[in-house]
C-alpha cells in the first residue's frame, strides 16, 4: 500500500511542477522609448492555446532586449516609433525571427507560434 501512496504522491508532485512550468507570462522589460508618440505604431502580439509548447512560455525580444514572456492564450500590446525592428521569439530550441516595418499610426497583429508558422 505504501508503494501505491508513494506513486500517487510522485504523480501529484510532477503535475504541480508541470503546472508551474505552464505559468502565465508577462512583462519583462520596456520596449524602446517613444520619440514621437503621436506617430507611434501599435504592435499586438498574441499566442493562442495550441498544443505545441504547452508547458513553456514564449520569450519575446525586440532589438535584442527581452520584453515579454507569453503564455497560452495571452496577448500584449506596445507602441513603437515608425521604423524597422527585429522581433525574435523563442520556445525551447525553436527561434523565430520577424522583421516589423512599423508605419505611423498603424496597428500590427503578430501571432507567436511555437513552430514559427506565420499568419492569423
Amino acid at each position: 500500500m505504501s508503494s501505491v501512496r508513494n506513486g500517487l504522491i510522485g504523480a501529484l508532485t510532477a503535475i504541480v511542477l508541470l503546472a508551474g512550468c505552464a505559468a502565465r507570462g508577462g512583462y519583462v522589460e520596456s520596449p524602446p522609448p517613444l520619440l514621437n508618440p503621436s506617430e507611434a505604431a501599435t504592435i499586438d502580439i498574441y499566442r493562442d492555446g495550441s498544443a505545441p509548447g504547452w508547458f513553456a512560455n514564449i520569450r519575446v525580444e525586440l532589438e535584442g532586449r527581452e520584453i515579454y514572456r507569453v503564455g497560452h492564450n495571452e496577448a500584449y500590446s506596445f507602441k513603437l516609433d515608425p521604423g524597422q525592428y527585429l522581433l525574435v521569439y523563442r520556445i525551447g530550441f525553436n527561434e523565430c525571427r520577424q522583421i516589423i516595418w512599423a508605419e505611423p499610426r498603424r496597428t500590427y497583429r503578430i501571432r507567436l507560434s511555437p513552430t514559427c508558422a506565420r499568419g492569423d
